[in-house]
């Protein structure tokens, strides 16, 4: 029995709930106050408290979320109705004076109820405020009914299936007037049917049924695997450029497969494909299936630095004029290539990494090579000197200019001159026309004399006759003709000038000359590092000589002509040929024919040494030119083309006899003149 001034009611009494969580069953009640007796009736207003329980299968709650119930007050401008707490709602009047009159009723709502899902009985409380400070209460049950509505059965066969392949949903229900199954369209299933489905991707199916009661739904997934790509790998991470590239790969469940850059279509799930790489390159396998799925990877190739191996000439050294000669080259990672020379000239892509070109050059010319790729260019340049056979002048004004014999050596592809009287510089060239002054500042003391040789990759001087008349015996190297070691200040062999200097079984020598007492010497010295010197003969010939000319060849060294019994003004010139393999023991070499003479010019070539120039006995310069060939056996080659010079220097280069430096007959003035003699090989 209820003490409240208000006669209350809930309905409906009872609800059905369902047992779908995603097809709840949502329910609305409506709660009425009414005045039953035969006077005005004032109230404060009341609560109703809704039972809640946060497990969805209370029997004793109606509801497990309050947070989804909306109070609505179907008199709202007399009347406000609030939740205040959760499951708990409190109607009051919009005027604190409200009165009910005989016969008249206030009405309220809560929407949207979504109902625990188990049968019971749900005890809704109203409170009611009288405004005397009493608070009677009235109870009011709500009944939940399982409803009768089922979906029994929602199954899938396959559950899993390829892109675009069959799948058969069959499903069975209780009580359903009608079922709707989504996505797709269809129209006429039954509530105990089947359908067949192709999902192209993997698809959730909603099975809808209606009929007494609230809807049930239930869902089931046929599942497809997306692409995978399970391997997509190059073969190398970096090549050279135009170099191939084997792309291997492992896909599954994809229909289509294609790579790119490039037309790579239609590809099988496993395989392997060759491509040619030119430049960094990121390609990428796409994977897709019927339901338009992709999946992607990526397969970086870089490229490797561009390399010119080799840039060379054949020959390339001691070439003749008018005489083909085979450029070639040994390219890496290249993707264009040039061979410069007055015009360009592009290599065809096929000849990028190995190729040659056939030139014949009319004078002395540099070729260069240069590659590219995307990360950047390499060049080489190399320098050719054809020679033309026989005498031929290259200059007549040659910027050194001292009447006494200077050093001359042949190192790295150039001719060098240095040493003569007062001459403190040092000049290069590599045509002998074009001299090149390398330093204007030598560190070693003026002189001339000298003796020298290139060993180990060094340009070697030592000894002779200083500007201020002393007698030298100090040894310096260079590497480049500008910067020079002083190696030792003294060596262990005498001071002495005019000896002679060669390299043998990879040791330096050096033998005989001239001491400060324009004494002749005999002896031999041989040095590795040209610092520690260690005397190999001290009497390799009959009679001690200067003034002679120093080759080696045939595995020998050879000592050809020179002075003896006094220096160069008083001794007796000779044409002697003495010939050592250890420069310890020295044989003579019997029937020479040509003249004798002292500071002859002499030079191994391809075919022979060759022998000229030089002073006679009557001090005058000779202009003959002779050949050892390789059986030792000497004859006449054709003679100078030019006259009036004495003291010429000489050396081998590009497998001629070259002559330079010294003086000219009779006015003693500097020879600036540069011939050549270049026999046929």
């Amino acid at each position: 029995m209820s003490d409240t001034k208000l006669t209350y009611t809930v309905l409906p009494g009872s609800v059905y709930y369902t047992r779908d969580n995603l097809n709840p069953s949502r329910v609305l009640l409506t709660i009425g106050g009414s005045n039953a007796t035969d006077e005005a009736i004032s109230i404060v207003g009341f609560e109703i408290q809704v039972p809640v329980n946060s497990v969805i299968t209370s029997k004793d709650a109606l509801t497990a979320d309050p947070s989804s119930i909306v109070p609505v007050s179907l008199q709202p401008l007399d009347w406000d109705f609030q939740q205040v707490d959760d499951g708990l709602y409190r109607a009051t009047p919009i005027d604190s004076d409200a009165t009910i009159a005989p016969g008249q009723s206030i009405t309220f709502q809560l929407q949207n109820i979504i109902v625990n899902q188990s049968d019971g009985t749900a005890i809704l409380k109203i409170r009611e405020n009288s405004g005397d400070g009493s608070f009677p209460e009235d109870s009011k049950q709500v009944v939940k009914i399982r409803s009768k509505l089922d979906i029994t059965s929602f199954n899938p066969n396959p559950a899993y299936v390829s892109s675009g392949a069959s799948s058969t949903l069959s499903w069975t229900t209780e009580a359903a007037a009608r079922v709707t199954l989504a996505p797709g369209d269809y129209t006429n299933v039954k509530p105990n049917d089947e359908v067949i489905v192709q999902p192209g991707r993997t698809t959730v199916y909603t099975l809808t049924a209606y009929g007494e009661g609230p809807n049930v739904s239930k869902q089931i997934t046929v599942s497809i695997n997306p692409p995978e790509i399970k391997k997509f790998d190059p073969s190398a991470g970096k090549v050279d450029a135009g170099a191939k590239v084997t792309l291997s790969w492992q896909v599954d469940y994809a229909d289509k497969i294609m790579i790119s850059p490039g037309d790579h279509k239609d590809l099988p799930a496993q395989g392997t494909l060759e491509v040619q790489v030119w430049n960094a390159t990121n390609f990428i396998l796409t994977a897709s299936n019927k339901g338009n799925e992709y999946a992607n990877k990526t397969a970086p190739v870089g490229i490797n630095p561009v390399v010119i191996n080799s840039f060379t000439a054949n020959p390339g050294y001691g070439a003749r004029l008018g005489q083909p000669i085979a450029l070639s080259w040994d390219v890496r990672s290249a993707v264009s290539a040039t061979v410069q020379y007055g015009t360009i000239n592009g290599i065809s892509q096929d000849k990028l990494n190995n190729g040659v070109m056939s030139i014949i050059p009319n004078s002395g010319v540099a070729y260069t090579l240069m590659v590219n790729n995307e990360l950047g260019m390499a060049m080489r340049s190399l320098e050719l000197l054809p020679m033309p056979l026989g005498w031929n002048q290259f200059t007549s004004s040659a910027p050194f200019g001292f009447p006494e014999l200077p050093l001359v050596l042949n190192f790295n592809t150039a001719i060098w001159v240095m040493a003569s009287n007062y001459m403190n510089s040092v000049y290069r060239s590599f045509d002998g026309y074009n001299w090149i002054p390398v330093t204007n500042n030598v560190p070693w003391p003026t002189r001339s004399y000298a003796a020298g040789t290139v060993f180990n990759g060094k340009m070697w001087l030592m000894g002779g006759l200083g500007t201020d008349g002393s007698y030298r015996n100090d040894v310096w190297s260079s590497t480049d003709g500008n910067s020079w070691t002083q190696e030792t200040a003294q060596a262990q062999w005498s001071a002495r000038r005019s000896f002679g200097c060669f390299v043998l079984n990879n040791k330096m020598y050096i033998v005989a000359g001239l001491n400060s007492g324009s004494q002749p010497l005999t002896d031999v010295w041989s040095s590795s590092d040209g610092k520690t010197w260690t005397q190999v003969t001290g009497q390799a010939f009959q009679n001690g000589r200067s003034a002679f000319g120093t080759v080696v060849y045939n595995g020998k060294a050879w000592v050809l002509g020179g002075v003896i019994n006094g220096d160069d003004k008083t001794g007796k010139p000779v044409n002697e040929v003495w010939s050592s393999s250890d420069g310890a023991s020295w044989y003579a070499q019997t029937g020479i024919k040509w003249a004798p003479r002292a500071y002859p010019v002499v030079g191994a070539l391809s075919n022979g040494i060759y022998l000229g120039s030089g002073l006679g006995a009557d001090k005058k310069g000779l202009y003959d030119m002779n050949r050892m060939s390789s059986d030792n056996k000497w004859s006449t080659q054709r003679g100078f083309q030019w006259k009036d010079i004495l003291n010429t220097a000489g050396v081998e280069y590009q497998d001629a006899l070259w002559f330079l430096g010294g003086a000219q007959l009779n006015v003693n003035a500097a020879n600036q003149n540069v011939w050549a003699y270049t026999p046929s090989v």
